[in-house]
């Protein structure tokens, strides 16, 4: 009997946890590769994961049980009408992407797959609170069934971009996950008949509580801790996330590495073993946060992998530990469905906090360092969860106040005593202010409030990018514009990858600088293009600080396709940047919306020159590098018309994409990766792709050596808005690329 529940369980989760990544693959052509896409993804469902344990809880409290079977196969049947799922039922258009982006895209996770993920998020406390009333000898302790669900989640969040995505379409992964429907309806009703009439043996002392009376309730000050306790794991995996993705690097798959430990967690706390001790957890969780806080402090971004590491590591020893303290404080099974439902109400709330309050509170990331500080507050030096905390004390109030007055009062005489650079200057008051944290090692609130204020003293220093001029945050991120430290530049600043600089210094300059230098890929491209009869419409897909109009002449017509209205207001401010307005001899017109969906109300055979450049901190949106997308800007683009593409990236090796892309629509084309840093002159590094469908347009690129055929790899699938391999394009040896963050002074 308990196999049938545990084979339930897993299948449910199975497909419970492979339908996020699949849905936020569909949506990527629709809102971008901004952070926020995955985060509010995240959001819905974890708020339909409440929705699915509040109908657990009140149907199990309310009905009887053969009422709550009829109503649950109903509802299991009603969901089947939504498979398979897919965008075909709703209307997708370019103002989802204009405003309100949250909201849109919650409002069509609703309409794609709300109702199957409502009835399948409820799979594990119906039937562990079922299992609790049949005669098993476990049914009095039945919350470890929710380790195999919590495998089965596992296996599905990895299983997506190691095995479905690099071989699968997603219309066939959608189709498969009907029929793993299909599957699991027969297995939830045999064990909803299973459990009907069956009255569970009194086995007192498994759980945390004796049997509760007829009409007991639980006191709010458990259920607010159970929330609190929920919220914090959820909190630091939506603001890990976040950070590691925009402010240290745009690695693939960092959405998923959290959610996967965060789940890991669940199992390792709720298994009948284990595994760590809550007050190993609690002396190790300190050191895990000073080392995240050095990170975060100095921002650091190199050696990259050990940078990531250190976040995970942080991460799952504060999931765990306080995964650890809900499972050792879990009810008895009478309590069940609504210990899981207070369990997600706080999930729901760090999610909130994380996607919808944050923004609207905060310019910068600054969710990720509350988190952390929360959760150093709420470990224990107690085995007992139910510690009482340890009085406040006037201590508790003056010793953050010192870290936070040593830490500045420090940075700023060693800059001016000592002329040091400031890397090194934080370096020497971190180490100071983390030695005044660690003498409060003992007391945990006071611990925390001495990290808050090492983190808090960080506002009063420059970033190392320089000192900001403007800095705004919405849905696709936070973008910055930054003053050099040598107070000659201003640069762009998305995340942590400068997104174009403009020289003030003496005066204003117009000439294109980082990846977009004459001397490099782009320079050639526009080059090539001055000398070509047909050199008047010209399309730009990303805007940055508007760099590339450096290049514009008398006569032309320049359309700027853009997604983030925070970036058109900066670009636009002649006070910020003046490539747009006072360096363009040429009309400039600002498109806001989806490159991909704006570009279709575009005149076909309207453009001579196509370039996309469209960014997220390093990575760009890869719906932009797909057979569709490539069929939109080749009709779009003039017969001897020019197609550039900016593939420069610090992660994924992009050349093979484009190279099958091309060889796909039967296209020449060339490419040229041009290493050649000169920061004398404002030149980084960067890597262009060109392409044509007439191969005479593109002679001037075959007669130059630098530029080399775009060479199609063995096995290379053209990646397809249904089908993309971001693991197989990952450099297992990433190095600096454009964009990049300059080393900092030592």
């Amino acid at each position: 009997m308990t196999g049938l529940y545990i084979l339930t369980l897993f299948l449910s989760a199975l497909l419970l946890f492979s339908v996020q990544p699949m849905m936020g693959k569909m949506l990527l052509p629709v809102f971008g590769g901004a952070p926020a896409v995955w985060q509010t993804t995240l959001l819905f469902f974890q708020a339909t994961l409440l929705a699915g344990y509040g109908y657990a809880h009140w149907s199990s409290k309310l009905l009887r049980p053969r009422f709550q079977l009829i109503l649950h196969a109903a509802l299991l049947m009603a969901a089947a009408l939504f498979l398979p799922l897919g965008l075909g039922r709703v209307d997708i258009h370019a103002g989802l992407t204009s405003s309100h982006q949250s909201w849109h895209l919650m409002t069509l996770l609703f309409q794609v797959v709300g109702l199957p993920f409502f009835i399948l998020s409820s799979t594990s406390p119906l039937l562990q609170r079922w299992f609790s009333t049949t005669q098993h000898v476990s049914a009095r302790d039945p919350y470890y069934l929710s380790v195999a669900s919590n495998a089965g989640s596992l296996v599905a969040l990895f299983s997506f971009p190691v095995l479905i995505e690099p071989s699968i379409a997603l219309g066939e992964a959608s189709r498969g996950w009907a029929v793993g429907y299909a599957l699991l309806l027969p297995l939830i009703i045999a064990c909803a008949i299973n459990s009907q009439g069956a009255v569970a043996p009194r086995r007192p002392g498994v759980a945390s509580d004796p049997a509760p009376k007829r009409g007991a309730s639980l006191p709010w000050k458990r259920k607010l801790l159970w929330i609190a306790m929920a919220a914090i794991p959820s909190s630091l995996m939506l603001g890990l996330t976040s950070f590691v993705t925009t402010e240290v690097a745009s690695i693939p798959l960092l959405g998923i590495l959290p959610l996967g430990l965060y789940l890991a967690t669940f199992i390792l706390a709720f298994a009948q073993r284990r595994w760590l001790p809550l007050r190993w957890l609690s002396r190790l969780l300190p050191f895990a946060a000073l080392a995240l806080a050095f990170q975060i402090f100095t921002e650091s971004t190199h050696p990259i992998l050990l940078i990531v590491l250190l976040h995970l590591v942080f991460f799952f020893v504060a999931a765990l530990l306080c995964h650890t303290r809900l499972a050792e404080d879990r009810p008895s099974p009478e309590f069940l469905t609504e210990f899981y439902l207070w369990m997600s109400v706080g999930g729901v709330v760090g999610g909130l906090f994380n996607t919808l309050a944050a923004p609207a509170l905060f310019v910068g990331v600054a969710e990720y360092p509350i988190a952390i500080v929360l959760a150093c507050a709420l470990r224990t030096t107690s085995a007992s969860t139910s510690a009482a905390p340890a009085s406040w004390n006037r201590w508790d109030a003056i010793m953050p106040a010192i870290v936070c007055g040593v830490v500045i009062v420090g940075f700023v005489v060693l800059g001016s005593a000592s002329g040091l650079q400031p890397y090194p200057r934080r370096i020497i008051v971190f180490a100071l202010g983390a030695v005044l944290s660690f003498v409060s090692l003992h007391r945990a609130l006071r611990f925390a409030l001495s990290l808050g204020a090492l983190f808090l003293s960080i506002l009063s220093m420059d970033s190392l990018h320089g000192r900001v001029l403007d800095a705004e945050r919405n849905f696709f991120g936070v973008s910055r514009v930054t003053l050099d430290p040598d107070g000659r530049s201003h640069r762009m600043v998305h995340g942590n990858t400068i997104h174009g600089r403009q020289r003030v210094l003496p005066s204003p300059s117009c000439e294109p600088l980082t990846y977009f230098h004459r001397s490099g890929p782009l320079g050639r491209i526009f080059k090539a293009f001055e000398t070509s009869p047909a050199s008047r419409r010209i399309g730009v897909t990303g805007l940055g600080c508007g760099a590339i109009a450096g290049y514009a002449r008398p006569g032309q017509e320049w359309d700027y396709y853009e997604i983030d209205p925070a970036v058109i207001r900066i670009a636009s401010d002649a006070r910020l940047f003046t490539f747009l307005h006072g360096c363009a001899p040429a009309p400039i017109r600002l498109i806001e919306g989806d490159a991909r969906l704006r570009l279709q109300e575009a005149a076909d055979g309207g453009y001579d020159l196509l370039i996309m450049d469209a960014f997220s901190s390093d990575s760009i949106p890869l719906h932009l590098l797909t057979r569709e997308a490539l069929a939109l800007y080749i009709r779009k683009l003039a017969p001897p018309g020019l197609l550039a593409i900016n593939i420069s990236n610090r992660y994924l090796d992009l050349g093979p994409v484009v190279a099958a892309l091309a060889s796909d629509a039967g296209l020449p084309g060339y490419h040229w990766e041009d290493p050649f840093e000169e920061r004398d002159v404002g030149k980084e590094p960067s890597h262009w792709a060109v392409m044509s469908r007439q191969r005479d347009a593109l002679e001037k690129f075959r007669k130059d050596e630098r530029w080399r055929p775009l060479e199609e790899m063995p096995g290379q699938r053209p990646w397809t808005d249904d089908f993309s391999n971001v693991l197989g394009a990952i450099k297992w040896r990433p190095g600096p690329e454009p964009g990049a963050p300059e080393p900092a002074p030592r």
